[in-house]
């Protein structure tokens, strides 16, 4: 589940490079955080358990870059 921020649209820097969208071009880009659930864990109700990403949601298109924490 993607959590949406009430941030600003930004620039994001990944390893000294801009991000953008491969979708539309857009450079502007909201920052969010989403579990990255797994099977055995969910089967177990333990989902709380499971780590979290750094998403970047597009402002334009809505696309989601994912990175793992």
């Amino acid at each position: 589940m993607v959590r949406y921020s009430k941030r600003k649209p930004g620039i994001v820097m990944i390893k000294n490079k801009k991000l953008v969208c491969p979708v539309c071009d857009n450079d502007q880009f909201i920052e969010t955080k989403a579990q990255m659930n797994t099977a055995a864990a969910s089967f177990f109700d333990l989902d709380w358990a499971n780590k979290e990403a750094r998403c970047f949601v597009c402002s334009d298109c809505t696309y989601v870059y994912w990175f793992r924490s």
